[in-house]
Formats: structure tokens, C-alpha cells, sequence
């Protein structure tokens, strides 16, 4: 099959003419994500995300929202709870398993990128292949999590934008422009690509005229309405509180970014979790940017390339970077098309001795001969990274089950008229009281931690009022290091103050000092770190 060449008139073959290209790497992404999916939803957010699409209150309180997932979650909820009885209890198998569905299509979205880019299916394939092998991709492409329907959608937006630049039709110009930003509202990092709405058109061959110019300025405002006019709508109109709410969520974020302070040292972790995310993206991406520039000088490929390489590094601002891996993929769909094109050509074992020669480089017989080789480089390192990675992140993902295993404690709490002070399982605890499973009220961890002065006198007032407050009292729901440890320290002082009831194995009823027949002790000293090291 002959290959294409970038910024090409002809219109490309259809994306079904070619589906023995990319139609491998879907399935390598569909396999992956079914083996390696979560036992539970997911993250944490993935159970905030379900909790709110279950219920239709408002989008999440975090940043701008993610209401298009949300609200897509809820429309999806509503019909399998109509036709089929879903129950809320179930709803996050549903929004999982639509992500997993979504995980191949974004694989084949990827490719056509990619062949818009560098018109060659070869380069489309390897750079393919490099998404669906990398590790965060595999996890989160099994969790109810936003970062996959976002990269469907980004890789949609960019390129039916890129292919309305070099058709000058401008209506399609502004129709990638919308979905572009309405990926903003499934994850925030999309809004880092609205830099390639500025710069993509004068890659594309527009020149600086007052027409080029007005549209290019359109595209960025239409941009900017679809990312933003969603939240600020909701925000406006404070629906059931919302401005209160999110609010609460900026002042919790300054006290964890406190914690967490944003430092030229953070830099290790986020090229940690980048070489992660794509060994090869990492090591090669300053070649293939050398290569492309000076072959091709400012072409589209090169152009998303940079995009996505400013994304990724400008991540250092953001305190979460240090914590967690899964946000490196917000670059990739700018990388790995640049990065494949530069192995399929550099890997041409004729051409090795004078790879830097442009005879060679720029036709389609060294991406021919350069393709088995870059492919198979691919996945020899691809399938290395998961096999080193995935057994460090196993047990963040045994985890996860805990949280839906949590459940069977609470049925051993009554369902009203509780309070629940559950350490390490808040989230669990939050989580089914928000499906229907208890109306436990719940003193939190974290962000919903009350304060360690504050601890007791909320304790009392939730007594005043004739509610009954259970502490969950296993050892290993409670830090023995980091930020979170002052919780255990308040939470081991409250023998001074009260007495005990022993409820079940590890829960404990927390009775008002003058109950003389609460008379149990949970020895709360021994959740100390210093007295678990014994």
C-alpha cells in the first residue's frame, strides 16, 4: 500500500478501507484493559464520578467539573435502570465497562491521528500500538476514570481540525475547535492542546491575513465557550450549592498543594511517571523533534509533537503530578505520532549507516523497511515497562476491592441515624452511602477531616443529638506516615474522653464519658506508629 504524504490534497482512504491496521492494536487494547481491569470502579474519583451520575445532583465539585462524563454517565444509568433494573449499587460496572468499550476506539482514534499526521498507516500503527502498551493507559482503561473517554475525544477534535486546516473548510475548523473543548470537560488537561488551535494553521500553510487570522481567533473563541461555558453556567446558577461546594474543593486543594509544594525536585517523579508512561516518547522525542524540524521545518506532525511535549512538562505546576502517573498520558496523543514516524524511518535497516541522510528518510520505502523493526521494538518495550510497573501498582489496585468488600462491615451498622468515622475507608463508606446502601452521616479523613482539636467536640455534638458514633478501629485503615498521621494521633487520644462499646471485631461504639456500661477498650494506642514498628 502506497504511503501518503503529510499535508496531502488527495483525500486519505477511508478508515474502514484500512482496518487491517489498526484494527490489532484495538484489539491489543480491548485485551488488555478486560485482563487488567479494576476489581472495583477505580480511583477514588471513580466513585465520586458514579456516585453523582447515579444520583443527577451536579457535576463534580474538582476544577471544572467533568460534567460531560458525568451527565453522559447519568443518561446511560437512566436507560439500563429503566429497561434493564439496573441498580445503583451497580451502576459503576456499567460506566467501567463503557470505558473499557471506549478504550479501543480511542486506540483507532490515536491511529487516524497519526495517519493525518504523517500519512503513512505504518507510522499510524506503530504509534498506535505505543499507546496501547503503555502501562497507565492498560489501568485506567479498565477504571470508570475520565482519561480515556478524553483521549477519544481529543484525538476525534484534533483530527477533524487538523483536516479542516488543510481543506480550508471552515466550518469543520470550528466543529474541532467545540469538541476540543468540550474535552475539557472530561478532563481538564485537554485545555493544554488549545495552544495547537493558535499555532496548527500556520503549519497547515495559512499565512498571517486578516481572513487566516479571524478564523484562527474564531476557532480559539469557540474553544474557549465549549471548555468553560458549561462550568460557569452551572457556577452562575448555583445549582443545590454548587459555588459552596467547589468552593470547599479549591480550599482543600491549597491545603494538600501545601503538603505537597511544587519544586524544581519534583521533576524526578514526573520524568519517572513519564518514562512510565512511554519509555520511547521520553528517550527519542528530542531526536524525532530534531529530525522532523530539519527535514520538514514547521510541519503539523512536528507542530502536535511540541504541543504535546509542553503538556506533559507543564504538568510540574500541578502538585498531583508527584502523586500520581495517569495524568503523563494528557501528552501522548501529541507524541507518539511523532515518535513513531521517526522509528519507522530511522529503523530501515538498509538506511542504519546513514540514518541522518534525508535521501533516504523521507520516502516510503524506509517507513516499509523500518516498520517490523519499530514495531517490534514497540513491544518488546512496552510489554518490559508492564512487566517491571504492574506488580508496584498491583497492590494500589487490590485496594480498590477493599473498598466494595467495606460494605459487608457496614451491614453491621445501622443504616440511620449513624455517624462512621472510618479512617482509610472513607471513600467506601461515602461510596455506598451515596448508591442507597446506609444514610450514615460520616466524620472523614482527609479533606473531610474535621481537625484534630475539632475531633471531640464534633463527636459530642453528633451525641447531643442522639446519634449513635462508630469508630472502624482496624490498624490498617489508619496512617503511619505521611500528612495523614496527626488523624491517628487524634483519633488514639479519644480514650481520654469517652468510653467504648465493642460492636463488631474492629468497630467500636463511642459512648459519652458518664455511660458506665460501655465498658470495653479498643486499645487505640496500638494505631500509633511507633507502637505498630514494636
Amino acid at each position: 500500500m502506497a504511503e501518503a504524504t503529510p499535508g496531502a490534497e488527495r483525500a486519505a482512504p477511508s478508515l474502514f478501507s484500512q482496518w487491517r491496521w489498526w484494527l490489532p492494536p484495538a484489539l491489543l487494547s480491548l485485551v488488555l484493559t478486560v485482563i487488567f481491569r479494576d476489581p472495583f470502579a477505580g480511583d477514588w474519583d471513580a466513585l465520586d464520578y458514579t456516585v453523582l451520575a447515579v444520583n443527577g445532583w451536579e457535576p463534580s465539585s474538582m476544577l471544572l467539573g467533568r460534567m460531560l462524563y458525568i451527565f453522559t454517565n447519568r443518561v446511560a444509568y437512566l436507560f439500563t435502570h429503566a429497561l434493564f433494573g439496573l441498580p445503583a449499587e451497580k451502576a459503576y460496572l456499567l460506566f467501567k465497562f463503557m470505558v473499557i468499550a471506549q478504550a479501543p476506539l480511542a486506540t483507532t482514534a490515536l491511529w487516524a491521528l497519526a495517519r493525518e499526521l504523517s500519512g503513512s498507516v505504518r507510522t499510524a500503527t506503530v504509534a498506535a500500538l505505543m499507546l496501547a502498551l503503555s502501562p497507565f493507559y492498560v489501568v485506567y482503561g479498565g477504571q470508570a476514570m475520565t482519561e480515556i473517554p478524553s483521549i477519544l475525544l481529543m484525538c476525534v477534535a484534533l483530527t477533524i481540525h487538523l483536516r479542516a486546516l488543510r481543506q480550508r473548510s471552515m466550518g469543520k475548523v470550528l466543529l474541532g475547535a467545540a469538541l476540543l473543548g468540550l474535552g475539557v470537560n472530561l478532563r481538564e488537561g485537554v485545555g493544554l492542546f488549545g495552544l495547537w488551535l493558535v499555532l496548527a494553521p500556520f503549519a497547515c500553510g495559512w499565512r498571517f491575513k486578516t481572513r487566516d487570522l479571524a478564523w484562527t481567533a474564531a476557532a480559539c473563541v469557540v474553544f474557549f465557550v465549549a471548555a468553560l461555558g458549561p462550568f460557569a453556567l452551572w457556577y452562575g446558577l448555583d445549582v443545590d450549592g454548587y459555588r459552596g461546594k467547589w468552593w470547599g474543593w479549591v480550599e482543600s486543594s491549597k491545603m494538600e498543594s501545601a503538603l505537597h509544594p511544587v519544586a524544581l525536585e519534583n521533576f524526578r517523579p514526573l520524568f519517572r511517571w513519564f518514562l512510565i508512561a512511554s519509555p520511547l516518547s521520553l528517550v527519542l522525542v528530542p531526536l524525532a523533534m530534531f529530525r522532523e524540524w530539519r527535514e520538514r521545518g514547521f510541519s503539523p506532525l512536528f507542530m502536535l509533537g511540541a504541543v504535546g511535549l509542553f503538556a506533559n512538562l507543564s504538568l510540574i505546576t500541578h502538585y498531583s503530578t508527584v502523586l500520581n502517573g495517569r495524568y503523563l498520558l494528557t501528552g501522548l496523543p501529541g507524541l507518539v505520532p511523532l515518535v513513531a514516524d521517526f522509528l519507522t524511518r530511522t529503523l530501515d535497516p538498509r538506511g542504519l549507516a546513514g540514518r541522518f541522510k534525508k535521501e533516504w528518510t523521507t520516502t516510503g520505502d524506509a517507513r516499509r523497511r523500518g516498520f517490523v523493526p519499530a514495531v517490534v521494538l514497540v513491544v518488546v518495550v512496552g510489554l518490559w515497562m508492564g512487566w517491571r510497573i504492574y506488580p508496584e501498582a498491583w497492590p494500589t489496585v487490590q485496594y480498590h476491592a477493599t473498598w466494595k468488600d467495606y460494605r459487608a462491615r457496614l451491614e453491621q451498622i445501622p443504616r440511620e441515624n449513624a455517624v462512621i468515622i472510618a479512617g482509610g475507608q472513607t471513600v467506601a463508606v461515602s461510596f455506598w452511602r451515596g448508591v442507597g446502601a446506609g444514610r450514615w452521616d460520616l466524620i472523614g479523613t482527609g479533606g473531610g477531616w474535621p481537625g484534630d482539636e475539632r475531633l471531640v467536640p464534633v463527636i459530642q455534638a453528633h451525641l447531643a443529638q442522639g446519634r449513635r458514633v462508630f469508630l472502624d478501629a482496624d490498624p490498617r485503615l489508619w496512617a503511619t506516615s505521611g500528612w495523614q498521621v496527626s488523624e491517628t494521633r487524634a483519633v488514639a487520644a479519644l480514650e481520654k474522653d469517652f468510653r467504648f462499646r465493642r460492636h463488631t471485631e474492629t468497630i467500636y461504639e463511642i459512648r459519652p464519658p458518664d455511660d458506665h456500661a460501655a465498658r470495653d477498650h479498643p486499645n487505640l494506642q496500638s494505631l500509633l506508629p511507633e507502637n505498630r514498628r514494636q
